[in-house]
C-alpha cells in the first residue's frame, strides 16, 4: 500500500476537514436543541462521505476499494437533515419523526449489510476512468443510487412540509433551509451520476461536488446560528467563516495549477519518447523502462483513452493520444502515448507509477499549505481574535451581569481604542450616569420622607394627611414644568391640567404624572430646542412621582449636556436622543415595571427647523399647517420607559422638517380619552379615534386656552398640550400654523 496524492485526494479532503468543523462547531453548543444535534449529525456524516473520496483518491493499493463502505455514510446524512425539520424551529410531530427516523435507519442498515457482503465476494478491480480501486458492483450501485435519490427527496418533502405548517415568520427561514439542503445535495448527486454515464469528467463531478459542498454548508451554518435560539459562541463564528473562505479560495488555486499538472506530465514524455527515438539509432535501448514502437494489437492488452486537453498538441509537432493499460501477470499498469512523427506512427509506454509519482509530488506542497492553513486559522485566529475581540467583549458582558444584579460600581478598563472600546467607554458612562441618578434618587427620596414628615407635623391641625401629601408632591413636581419658551426660531408653550383637584390653604391645587419641559441646548455645535412631552402611569401621587424622577433625570441629563457643552461637539441630535432615552430607560428599569411613563422626546434644529422625535408609545406628534391639522406617523414605537430595552434591537429616530408658520402639538392621551356617550347598560363610551383632536385644533386655530375649554367638560384623565412653533425670525411671533410673510429687514 502506497500514499500517491492525487488533485481528487486534494478537493475531497477540503469538504472533509469543512464539514467536520462545522459538525464540531455544532456539537459544541451546550444545552443545544434536537435540531442542532442532527444537523451536527448530517455535517460529520457528509465529512465522512468525502473521506472515502480522500482514501480512494490517495492510496494506490486494493485496500483502497473498500473506501466504498464509507460512501453509504451518505445516506444516515440524509434521514439527518429531513430530521432537523421536524425540530426546526421547535418540536413537531416528535413521535412520528421517531417512528420515521426508525424506519429510515433500518432501510440503511438492511441495504448497508447486504452491500457489505457483497464486497466479500468480489476481488477489487482498478478503474481508470477514477484512477481508483473499487469493486464491480453495478447491481448494487444502482440500488445505492436509487436510495440517495429516494432519501433525498423525503428529506425535502419533510422540509417542504415544515414550511407549510410553519409560522409566517418562521416559514420563510424553514423555506431558505430547503432550498440551501437542495444546492447542497442534488447538484453533487446529479454531477456524479452524469460523470458515471461518461457525460462529464470526474474533474468536472469533483468540482462541482466541492463547490456545492463547501458554499453550501457554510451558508446553513450561518443561516441556521443567526436563527436558532441555542447560544453560540461568537469566537466559533468568526473562525467558521474564515476558514470557509480560505479553504475555497485555496481549492479554486489548486484547481486552475494543479489540474495542470496532467498536461505537464504528457508533455515531459512525449519530449522523452521523441528523443530515445532518434537517440536509438545510435545507442541501443537506453532506457529499459521506456519503450519505443511501432503499434501493437490495440485490444492486447485492454487500453483506456483519456482525452488530452490540446495544451501538448500545441507543442509537440504531431497529433498525440494518452491511454491507461491495464496490467496483467506479466506486465504492471502503464500509460500508452500514440503519436506521428515522420510520416510513421510510434507508441511509447510508460510505468503508470511514474504517472501517480508525478502527480503526487505536484500535489504535495498543496497539502501541506492545506494543513497549515487549518492549523493558523483553527488555532492561531482563535488566539488573535481570542485577545483582540472576545476578551473585551467577554469584560463588557461580565459587566453588564455585574450591573444587572445591581452592582453600579462596576468599571470596565478600555484596553483599545477601537469599536468595542468605544462601546465599553459608552457603557462605563452609562452606568456612571445610572449611579448618579439612583444616588440623586435616594437624595430625593430621603428629602421627600424628611420633608413629609415635617410638614405633617405642622399640617395635622389644618389638612389630612393626604393633602398634606399631594401638597407636597405638587411642590416637588413645579419646577419642573413651563409654560413659554423662546428659543431663537422656536416658541414653545405647553397647558397642563391634572385630574386630581385639591385645596390647601384655601388655595387650589392639582396633581398628576404629565409633564411637559424644554429647554434650548448646543447638541453638535449648533443651537437646538429640546422637549418632552410625557405622561407618567398611575394615579395622583404615584403618577407624579414617576414625573418627579422623570423630570429630575432629565434635567440632569440637560445640566449636564450644558456643562460639558464642548464634548457634545461630535454629537448628533440623533445620537443624543438615544443616549438620552436609553439613560432613562435604565433608570426607571430600577423600578421593575412598578413606574412607567409614555413620552415623546424631540429635539429641533433653530437655523433649519428640522426635527427629530423619538416615541415611548405615547399618542403620534400633530402637525398643524396653513389651517390643517394632521397626523405625523409614528414609524417606530419604543417600549414604554421602565420596561426592558432590547439592546441587539435596531435603534430609530424619526425626523421631519418643519417650515416657517408650522406648529408641531404634543399631547397626552387624555386628550383622546374623551367621552362621547352613555352605553346602554349606563357606562360611559370613551373616544377611540386618536384623529378626533385634529378637528379640536383646526377649531381654536391652534390656541392652547380654547383647545382645552372645548374639551374640559369631557375629559377623563390628566391632559397635557406642548405646542411648538417655527417662525422665520427669533421675534415672539404667534402663526397659529399660518403662513408668515416678512420684509427683508424684518428677516436680518
Amino acid at each position: 500500500m502506497s500514499l500517491q496524492l492525487t488533485f481528487f485526494s486534494f478537493g475531497s479532503l477540503i469538504g472533509c476537514i469543512f464539514t467536520a468543523v462545522l459538525g464540531s462547531f455544532l456539537a459544541a453548543i451546550r444545552n443545544r436543541s434536537k435540531s442542532s444535534s442532527y444537523l451536527a449529525g448530517a455535517f460529520f456524516l457528509l465529512s465522512i462521505h468525502a473521506f472515502s473520496f480522500v482514501i480512494a483518491y490517495s492510496i494506490d493499493s486494493p485496500i483502497a476499494a473498500y473506501h466504498r463502505w464509507l460512501i453509504l455514510a451518505v445516506i444516515p446524512a440524509l434521514s439527518c437533515m429531513g430530521q432537523f425539520f421536524f425540530f426546526y424551529p421547535s418540536p413537531a410531530k416528535e413521535k412520528f419523526a421517531f417512528r420515521f427516523l426508525i424506519t429510515q435507519l433500518f432501510v440503511w442498515i438492511s441495504f448497508s449489510v447486504y452491500y457489505i457482503f457483497s464486497t466479500f465476494n468480489q476481488e477489487p478491480i482498478f478503474d481508470f476512468s477514477e484512477q481508483i480501486w473499487t469493486f464491480y458492483l453495478p447491481l448494487e450501485n444502482k440500488i445505492l443510487g436509487v436510495l440517495v435519490l429516494v432519501y433525498s427527496f423525503l428529506m425535502i418533502f419533510t422540509g417542504i412540509w415544515r414550511s407549510w405548517i410553519a409560522s409566517k415568520e418562521s416559514n420563510r427561514f424553514t423555506g431558505l433551509f430547503v432550498l440551501f439542503f437542495s444546492l447542497l445535495i442534488f447538484p453533487p448527486v446529479i454531477a456524479n451520476s452524469m460523470s458515471r454515464a461518461g457525460l462529464i469528467s470526474r474533474t468536472d463531478f469533483l468540482t462541482v461536488y466541492t463547490f456545492f459542498m463547501i458554499p453550501g454548508s457554510f451558508v446553513i451554518l450561518v443561516l441556521y446560528i443567526n436563527t436558532t435560539s441555542d447560544q453560540t459562541r461568537f469566537l466559533n463564528r468568526i473562525t467558521g467563516i474564515c476558514l470557509g473562505t480560505f479553504l475555497l479560495i485555496l481549492y479554486w488555486i489548486g484547481l486552475a495549477s494543479v489540474s495542470r499538472q496532467e498536461d505537464t506530465f504528457d508533455l515531459s514524455k512525449l519530449r522523452e519518447a521523441e528523443n530515445s527515438i532518434f537517440i536509438r539509432k545510435n545507442v541501443p535501448d537506453p532506457d529499459p523502462s521506456l519503450r519505443v514502437g511501432i503499434p501493437t494489437n490495440p485490444d492486447s492488452p485492454k487500453r483506456f483513452p483519456r482525452q488530452s486537453s490540446g495544451y501538448y498538441d500545441s507543442v509537440f509537432p504531431s497529433k498525440a493520444e494518452r491511454y491507461f493499460v491495464e496490467g496483467n501477470k506479466e506486465e504492471s499498469r502503464s500509460v500508452l502515448y500514440k503519436f506521428d512523427l515522420e510520416n510513421r506512427k510510434y507508441e511509447a509506454i510508460f510505468p503508470y507509477e511514474e504517472y501517480r509519482n508525478f502527480l503526487h509530488r505536484a500535489i504535495g506542497p498543496y497539502f501541506a499549505v492545506l494543513f497549515i492553513t487549518v492549523f493558523v486559522i483553527l488555532f492561531g485566529f482563535r488566539i488573535f481574535f481570542r485577545g483582540a475581540i472576545w476578551n473585551p467583549l467577554k469584560n463588557l458582558l461580565i459587566g453588564i451581569g455585574k450591573v444587572n444584579q445591581g452592582d453600579l460600581n462596576t468599571k470596565i478598563q478600555v484596553r483599545i481604542q477601537d469599536e468595542i472600546g468605544f462601546l465599553t467607554d459608552s457603557f462605563n458612562g452609562m452606568v456612571s450616569s445610572i449611579r448618579e441618578a439612583r444616588t440623586a434618587l435616594s437624595v430625593y427620596a430621603d428629602t421627600l420622607e424628611d420633608q413629609v414628615k415635617d410638614r405633617t407635623s405642622r399640617l395635622t391641625k389644618l389638612l389630612e394627611q393626604q393633602q398634606g401629601d399631594y401638597f407636597l408632591t405638587s411642590l416637588l413636581l413645579k419646577p419642573f414644568g413651563i409654560e413659554t419658551a423662546r428659543n431663537g426660531k422656536v416658541f414653545v408653550e405647553s397647558f397642563t391640567r391634572q385630574k386630581k383637584q385639591f385645596s390647601f390653604k384655601e388655595q387650589n391645587h392639582e396633581i398628576g404624572g404629565d409633564l411637559c419641559m424644554s429647554t434650548s441646548l448646543k447638541i453638535g455645535g449648533a443651537n437646538c430646542t429640546v422637549f418632552m412631552n410625557a405622561d407618567a402611569m398611575g394615579k395622583s401621587i404615584q403618577g407624579a412621582g414617576g414625573a418627579i424622577v422623570l423630570g429630575s433625570v432629565f434635567g440632569a441629563i440637560l445640566n449636564r449636556t450644558r456643562l460639558f457643552e464642548d464634548r457634545t461637539l461630535e454629537f448628533s441630535p440623533q445620537r443624543w436622543l438615544r443616549s438620552s432615552f436609553l439613560e432613562l430607560s435604565k433608570v426607571f428599569e430600577i423600578f421593575e415595571g412598578s413606574m412607567l411613563v409614555t413620552a415623546v422626546l424631540g429635539v429641533i434644529e433653530e437655523s433649519t427647523g428640522k426635527t427629530y422625535l423619538v416615541n415611548a408609545e405615547h399618542p403620534s406628534p400633530i402637525l398643524y399647517r396653513n389651517g390643517k391639522a394632521s397626523l405625523i406617523p409614528t414609524k417606530h414605537f419604543f417600549n414604554r420607559i421602565g420596561l426592558p430595552f432590547d439592546p441587539s434591537s435596531t435603534f430609530t429616530v424619526q425626523s421631519f422638517q418643519l417650515k416657517p408658520g408650522d406648529c408641531l402639538f404634543l399631547g397626552s392621551d387624555g386628550k383622546d380619552d374623551l367621552i362621547v356617550g352613555l352605553r346602554e347598560d349606563g357606562s360611559k363610551e370613551i373616544n377611540e379615534n386618536q384623529e378626533a383632536f385634529l378637528s379640536r385644533i383646526e377649531e381654536a386655530k391652534g390656541d392652547l386656552h380654547m383647545i382645552y375649554q372645548g374639551m374640559e367638560e369631557y375629559l377623563t384623565d390628566d391632559i397635557s398640550f406642548l405646542k411648538i412653533e417655527y417662525s422665520y425670525s427669533q421675534e415672539p411671533l404667534r402663526t397659529n400654523g399660518q403662513p408668515t410673510k416678512f420684509v427683508s429687514k424684518e428677516i436680518n
